[in-house]
């Protein structure tokens, strides 16, 4: 077997991060590549993140788990002093690869839940003194850009222009926002349709966390599905390693539905 990188970017992917894997007789065995990209938001301990994605035969999977973890130890090199994490994502119902990768030092220690809690408890909640309670504007091209922008800088997977767009059509879409001096403190989106909804991103300024401020903001959209739309349920997605996120669903009395995906990784 032999390993080579494309001769320029492949669907995006910076050559020199990117693997194919071919047999002696050049048939493709498998490829693989890695996103590096900085989210000090999500984890500030570690805010360099290096993604990685192997899509192989048994044969080839070893022969690019080495050159990507190869690479992914050049890339962390390259912001000295800066901790990075090495993940990569896998199906809860994964029995092979996961024993595998951890045999090679990456820890199961990260997941991706589903929980769910009720909107019935959003009946009382208040706007909290000194901000500006208001649906986010999004009538115009360059202020749903911006919202999405605002929304991404604090998530892993971006939400595209056209996502939004299909979200806005559907009959639980709620863009609502927090405000201070006409300037956003904490904002969330949700969507769905029938007798649930699902909370996609809420974040809050750094200046503004341990306020309540996302807590306060969900409930009142909890209130609006639950009042005037008819939804019951409320689900959402969070990642374990997140503390605050994880601790913000349990106030919310959130319970566990199901892993969506499996997160292992490592530290470098």
């Amino acid at each position: 077997m032999r390993i080579t990188h494309p001769q320029a970017a492949y669907r995006g992917i910076a050559p020199e991060n990117m693997f194919f894997v071919y047999s002696d007789t050049q048939i493709q065995l498998g490829s693989g590549h890695l996103i590096s990209f900085m989210q000090p938001e999500l984890n500030p301990a570690r805010p360099h993140h290096i993604y990685m994605q192997i899509d192989a035969q048994p044969s080839a999977y070893g022969l690019l788990l080495g050159a990507l973890l190869a690479r992914a130890e050049v890339l962390s090199a390259q912001n000295p002093g800066l901790p990075a994490r090495l993940y990569t994502q896998l199906s809860p119902d994964d029995r092979q690869l996961l024993p595998f990768l951890h045999s090679c030092g990456m820890a199961n220690d990260d997941a991706e839940d589903l929980v769910a809690f009720s909107t019935a408890q959003g009946a009382f909640a208040r706007p909290p003194m000194g901000v500006q309670y208001a649906s986010v504007p999004l009538d115009s091209q360059a202020r749903s850009d911006g919202f999405a922008a605002r929304l991404n800088a604090m998530r892993i997977s971006p939400i595209q222009p056209d996502q939004l767009t299909l979200w806005r059509e559907q009959p639980h879409f709620l863009a609502l926002g927090f405000y201070k001096n006409n300037r956003p403190v904490s904002e969330l989106l949700i969507c769905g349709t029938g007798k649930s909804a699902t909370l996609v991103s809420a974040y809050t300024l750094r200046d503004f966390r341990r306020q309540g401020m996302a807590r306060n903001l969900i409930l009142l959209a909890c209130g609006i599905l639950h009042d005037q739309q008819g939804v019951e349920t409320l689900y959402a997605n969070v990642f374990r390693k997140n503390e605050p996120q994880a601790a913000l669903m349990k106030s919310l009395g959130s319970h566990f539905v199901k892993t969506v995906s499996l997160l292992p990784g490592m530290d470098l």
